[in-house]
C-alpha cells in the first residue's frame, strides 16, 4: 500500500465497530480483538487519491468500511479497465496476498486501487494476516472471497471471448484495412472552394471530399457541406473553412483495429488511410466496415429500395432476423445502431413512397417525422410507432389527403412489424398531424395545461428527427417551433419540474445498497433512460436544437460548449443502453446490481454518476 496518499480518520470510532461486525473479528473476545486491532492501521482516502499503486510492492490489505474504491488495469496509452467496484465490508489487495504467502522478488504487475469517493477501512499488514492465516475460520472467509471474485472474472472474459468471437470470425478480425478501403484515396486542392468540392464528390459519386494541407489530411463530408448550406455560408468561400482533421489509421491495421475507431466516435463514417511513411494512401467508410461484417445488409437495403406492400412481410422477418444475429453477437451499441438504424429509416421513407403512390400526389408539400426510439436514432429492433406530419397549408383537400394518407401509412408500418402505438401518437390520429400553425397552437395548450398527459406529449413531441419530406416545411415547422418556445417557456420549466422530480439514481443514495448485494432493482429504462432523455431534450431545446438524434444533439451541444466530455457522456448512454438491451432480451428493462459482474457494478455507477450530473446540470439551467 501506498504510504503517501492517506490520512487518518477523525472518527476512528465508527471503523472500529464495523470491524467487530466482520467475519474475520465478531467472534473474538475483547482482548484478543484489541491486540490485533492496535496492530493495524485506521486509513482515510480522499476522493481520487491512489489507494494502491501497480508497480508498488503491497504490504498488506484494506477492508473497507465505508465509501467505494474503483480497481482497474492500465493498459494501452494508459487507457484505465475498470474490473470492480469494492464497497464496505469487501477487501482490495485481495489478489496481492499470494505475494506474502509465496514471497518473490519477481517485478510488480497488477491492478491499481483508487478511491472512486472519500473512503475508509482497517488497513491489515501481512504479518498480522500471517498470524490469523491459521485459523479455519479465517481461511473460510478469504476462501469464499477468492472464490466469488474468480466467478467475477471467468464470467468477464468469457463475455470478452463473445464479444470478439474468436472461433467464429477469426478470419474477419485478421482481416487488413488495406484489404477493405478504396484506393487510390481521391483529393482535391486545399484551396478548392466549396462549390468545387460539391462538384467533385458528385462526380466521383462519393460522399466525403479530402483535402492535403501540409502533410495533414483533412476532410469535408456531405454533413459539413449541407451544415455550411444551411448557415448561407457562400458557395466560393474556401473549403478550408469548414474542413475538419479526419481520423487516420494505418493500411497495415486490423479490421478490429478500424472497427475500435469507429466505435470511439458515434458519429464517424470515414477513416483516411495512411500508408507507412505516413502518407494518405485510401479511404475506410463505415459501410465499408459493415460490408465485412454482414454483406447481407447491403443486400437487405436492395429489397427495401424495390419494396412493395406484398414484400413486407419476408421484409420484416429479414430486418428482425438481422437485429437479432447482431444482438446474439453482441455487436456494440454503437455498431448495432449505425447497422439498424439506416435500414429501418429507409424502409419507413419506401413505405412513405408506397403510400404516396398508392393514394396519388398530395395537395401540398408536407414533412415526416419520427418521434420516440426511433426518433433517438435508437430503434436496434422493430418498436412501437411513433411519428408525425407537417404540411404545408390547411383546407379540406389537404385535412382529407393527409387523414387517409396517415391511414395509409399506419396500417403499411404495421404490416412491416412496427406495432401501433399504445397511446396512439401516430399520423393516423390527427393530433399528430396539421401545419405549421397548428402545432404551435398544440404547444401552447400544452403549456396552459401542464396535466401528465401533455407533458409526456411534450416529451414524446421533443424527442423528434426528420425522416422525409419537404426541406423548406422543414425549416418553416422549425422556425415556427422556435418562435413559439419564446412564449412557452413556462412548459420548458413544467417540463424540467418534472425532471427534478425523478432523478437519476446515485450511488451517493440507495443505490451503494444495490452494489452491496442487498438485491434491489434498477428501471434502467423509467429511472435511467426516461430521465437522461427528457434532460437532454432541455437542454437541446435551451441551446436551439431542436431535433435529431441522442448522438447528434450531444455533438451539438458540445461544439456550443455545454458538453466538456463528449465521449463519457456517449459512453455512459452506450453503457446502459446496451445493458438494458440485454434485459429486454428477457422482457424486462429491471436489473439487479447483484447479479451483475464487479466490473459491469462499476461501470454501472459510473455511469449513473455521469448521467446524474447531466440531468441536474440540465434542470439548473432553468432555475429549476
Amino acid at each position: 500500500m501506498t504510504e503517501t496518499t492517506y490520512r487518518r480518520p477523525s472518527d476512528g470510532e465508527s471503523i472500529k465497530a464495523f470491524i467487530k461486525e466482520t467475519p474475520l473479528f465478531k467472534n473474538r473476545s475483547d482482548e484478543s480483538f484489541s491486540r490485533i486491532y492496535q496492530a493495524c492501521q485506521e486509513r482515510q482516502y480522499d476522493k481520487g487519491v491512489l489507494i494502491a499503486d501497480a508497480r508498488k510492492k503491497r504490504e498488506g490489505i484494506l477492508l473497507i468500511t465505508s465509501g467505494l474504491a474503483e480497481v482497474y488495469a492500465t493498459g494501452f496509452q494508459n487507457e484505465r479497465e475498470v474490473l470492480e467496484l469494492a464497497g464496505p465490508g469487501e477487501i482490495v489487495g485481495l489478489a496481492s496476498i499470494s505475494t506474502m504467502l509465496k514471497p518473490s522478488d519477481e517485478p510488480v504487475n497488477t491492478v491499481e486501487i483508487v478511491a472512486f469517493e472519500t473512503t475508509q477501512g482497517l488497513f491489515i499488514p501481512y504479518s498480522v494476516l500471517k498470524e490469523l492465516w491459521g485459523e479455519p475460520s479465517v481461511q473460510q472467509y478469504f476462501l469464499e472471497k477468492a472464490i466469488f471474485r474468480l466467478q467475477d472474472v471467468y464470467q468477464s472474459l468469457t463475455e470478452q471471448m463473445q464479444q470478439a468471437g474468436w472461433a467464429e470470425q477469426q478470419k474477419q478480425v485478421f482481416q487488413r484495412v488495406q484489404d477493405m478501403m478504396s484506393s487510390p484515396l481521391l483529393t482535391v486542392s486545399a484551396d478548392s472552394t466549396i462549390e468545387e468540392a460539391i462538384v467533385f464528390m458528385t462526380r466521383h459519386a462519393l460522399s466525403a471530399a479530402v483535402y492535403v494541407k501540409k502533410d495533414t489530411p483533412y476532410i469535408v463530408s456531405m454533413r459539413e457541406v449541407m451544415k455550411a448550406i444551411a448557415d448561407k455560408k457562400p458557395l466560393q468561400d474556401n473549403l478550408s473553412d469548414i474542413g475538419r482533421t479526419c481520423a487516420v489509421i494505418k493500411r497495415s491495421a486490423y479490421y478490429y483495429d478500424a472497427l475500435s475507431v469507429f466505435q470511439l466516435e458515434g458519429d464517424l463514417r470515414h477513416i483516411v488511410v495512411l500508408d507507412d511513411r505516413e502518407r494518405p494512401v485510401g479511404m475506410l467508410t463505415l459501410s465499408d466496415v459493415l460490408k465485412q461484417r454482414h454483406r447481407s445488409i447491403q443486400h437487405l437495403m436492395k429489397e427495401i429500395y424495390a419494396l412493395q406492400p406484398e414484400t413486407l412481410g419476408k421484409l420484416s422477418a429479414e430486418l428482425k432476423k438481422m437485429a437479432s444475429r447482431l444482438i446474439e453477437e453482441r455487436a456494440s451499441i454503437r455498431m448495432l445502431s449505425s447497422a439498424m438504424t439506416p435500414l429501418f429509416d429507409q424502409l419507413t421513407v419506401q413505405i412513405l413512397n408506397v403510400a404516396v403512390s398508392q393514394i396519388g400526389q398530395p395537395p401540398c408539400t408536407f414533412t415526416f417525422y419520427q418521434m420516440g426510439s426511433a426518433g433517438r436514432g435508437e430503434q436496434f429492433q422493430m418498436t412501437d410507432q411513433d411519428h408525425f406530419l407537417v404540411f404545408e397549408k390547411n383546407g379540406e383537400a389537404e385535412e382529407a389527403y393527409f387523414e387517409k394518407l396517415g391511414a395509409v401509412v399506419t396500417s403499411l408500418m404495421e404490416m412491416a412489424g412496427f406495432a401501433l402505438c399504445d397511446g396512439d401518437m401516430m399520423v393516423s390520429n390527427p393530433m399528430w398531424r396539421g401545419t405549421v400553425s397548428d402545432w404551435q397552437q398544440r404547444i401552447r395548450r400544452w403549456a396552459l395545461r401542464s396535466t401528465p398527459q401533455n407533458i409526456l406529449y411534450a416529451y414524446n413531441f421533443f424527442a423528434m428527427r426528420h425522416l422525409y419530406g419537404s426541406a423548406e416545411v422543414h425549416h418553416s415547422f422549425m422556425s415556427g417551433i422556435e418562435r413559439e418556445l419564446k412564449h412557452s417557456g413556462v412548459l420548458l420549466r413544467q417540463m424540467a419540474e418534472e425532471i427534478r422530480s425523478t432523478p437519476i439514481p446515485s450511488i451517493d443514495h440507495r443505490i451503494r445498497s444495490l452494489l452491496l448485494r442487498e438485491g434491489k432493482v434498477i428501471d434502467l429504462k423509467k429511472q435511467v433512460l426516461f430521465p437522461f432523455h427528457h434532460a437532454l431534450q432541455i437542454s437541446s431545446i435551451l441551446a436551439g436544437v431542436i431535433e435529431g438524434s441522442t448522438a447528434e444533439r450531444i455533438a451539438r451541444l458540445t461544439e456550443k460548449g455545454r458538453i466538456e466530455d463528449e465521449t463519457e457522456l456517449k459512453e455512459s448512454v452506450d453503457f446502459i443502453l446496451s445493458l438494458n438491451l440485454q434485459r429486454k432480451q428477457e422482457g424486462t428493462s429491471e436489473v439487479r446490481p447483484d447479479q451483475l459482474t464487479s466490473r459491469e457494478k462499476a461501470i454501472l455507477s459510473r455511469s449513473l454518476e455521469t448521467l446524474r450530473n447531466f440531468q441536474q446540470s440540465a434542470v439548473r439551467e432553468l432555475g429549476v
